[in-house]
């Protein structure tokens, strides 16, 4: 299991690490962010972020994505949809205030559709980063969506709230066929 104790992580594929330095309180928020750049071949892509929570029996409490972009009573939220990836920097993000989320939300598992349906391997530069806070002041996780396979989806990365209560965050990377978050909600509860 790899802290934070010595900066930003780079994880790779099913690597963990927990939310918390040594000396430190837990985080109690995060933003994860998703950015990519417009298709080589000048088509648009438009990718989604979304948050699916589950209970301890891996069910499905809640999903937030940009139809549906507040649950659990505002705990998570996220900042709409970008349809093309122009722009620097994260393209959609969703805020989690884990301090907020009910008790029986044990899990959290961020993923990516192509909404328009293109596969995930005509994407450039995407990534998927964990920051600490609401205003994302510093950046602890970064997964590159490198390699991507020609599918339509992909589970990024897992938050499991640990018996301690500390979350710990594990990097996926999973390609599923999925274009909407719907589709993407048993894959994601089988890898939880």
């Amino acid at each position: 299991m790899i802290n934070l104790d010595k900066g930003r992580v780079s994880l790779t594929k099913y690597q963990s690490v927990s939310l918390v330095k040594s000396g430190r309180p837990p985080l109690t928020a995060v933003r994860m962010g998703l950015g990519w750049e417009p298709a080589y071949r000048g088509s648009s892509i438009d990718l989604d972020a979304s948050v699916i929570a589950f209970d301890a029996n891996r069910k499905q409490m809640a999903a937030c994505w940009f139809m549906k972009k507040s649950i659990l009573k505002g705990a998570i939220e996220h900042s709409g949809d970008n349809l093309t990836g122009e722009g620097a920097g994260d393209d959609e993000v969703i805020n989690v205030d884990l301090g907020r989320l009910p008790a029986e939300v044990t899990g959290l598992v961020f993923v990516v559709n192509s909404f328009t349906g293109q596969k995930l391997n005509a994407v450039a530069k995407a990534y998927c980063r964990l920051l600490e806070g609401r205003s994302g002041e510093n950046e602890l996780v970064r997964y590159d969506l490198t390699n991507a396979e020609a599918r339509t989806g992909v589970v990024m990365c897992k938050l499991v709230r640990q018996f301690s209560g500390e979350w710990h965050m594990t990097a996926i990377g999973e390609f599923v066929d999925g274009k909407t978050v719907k589709a993407m909600a048993k894959p994601s509860a089988a890898l939880l």
